[in-house]
């Protein structure tokens, strides 16, 4: 066959055919989908309409049974998210975790990152991280409170749902502070080099923490701000939560 054959372009538009193109054109969106739900619901689509071109137009008994089995697939793993999302529920510190890092993720989103990091506590006057240390784990306090000290001098403080060695995870750098609880702390810990690893397998995560520590950053910042302003005005020293 030729493409330059009058046959060939024919049968590429023949009215049967069209179930076959509505099937790749949804395979391809499938895999442009952002979110596991909606590759899945696409796929499914993308295999219903390949299984209908199979059966009515190729009578083709080979696609028609792996394109069922496709489907099938796809159909068990929606079940299984569903019912993660239903019977899975989220204590107090893993709420804060979620919408500290990822408020919109799915289900499955979730578990993954709740699985890679460790619950832990610390009592007042731990110290979590040394300055010109280079952290080992990056960290999200879900309660309590610590104090950031720079060469002996307190700059500042953070609390619920606040990040700690972010600067450092990002840069690869030593701490620039130390961090030490004041109020009886509960946080999760990621191992940093574990971390990366599964960020570079997990593509959309890793977009959704980037995010997450930007933003967390920024608001340190603005807190800063505020309360130099602040202390300024009022000829008091200012209680500032720079990035740590």
């Amino acid at each position: 066959m030729s493409l330059t054959d009058g046959t060939f372009w024919a049968e590429l538009i023949a009215p049967g055919t069209t179930a076959g193109h509505i099937s790749y054109v949804l395979l391809v969106l499938s895999m442009m989908m952002r979110t596991m739900l909606w590759l899945r619901v696409v796929a499914i689509a993308a295999g219903t309409a390949s299984f209908l071109y199979g059966f009515f137009w190729l009578g083709d008994p080979v696609t028609v049974v792996w394109e069922a089995i496709f489907v099938a697939t796809n159909l068990v793993q929606l079940a299984i998210m569903a019912y993660e999302q239903r019977h899975r529920a989220l204590n107090e510190d893993e709420k804060v975790l979620v919408d500290t890092i990822m408020p919109s993720a799915n289900m499955a989103q979730i578990r993954k990152l709740l699985a890679l990091g460790s619950a832990k506590e610390a009592a007042p006057e731990t110290v979590l991280f040394q300055q010109g240390q280079k952290p080992k784990e990056l960290v999200i306090l879900t309660r309590g409170t610590v104090q950031v000290e720079r060469d002996g001098q307190v700059i500042g403080a953070c609390g619920e749902g606040d990040f700690l060695g972010e600067i450092s995870f990002q840069n690869g750098g030593p701490a620039t502070a130390d961090v030490v609880v004041t109020n009886q702390a509960h946080y999760t810990a990621f191992e940093v080099e574990s971390l990366r690893s599964f960020l570079r397998r997990n593509a959309d995560i890793a977009g959704t923490l980037q995010a997450s520590l930007s933003r967390n950053v920024a608001a340190k910042l603005d807190r800063t701000s505020h309360a130099a302003s602040g202390g300024a005005a009022g000829g008091a020293a200012p209680s500032t939560s720079p990035p740590a």
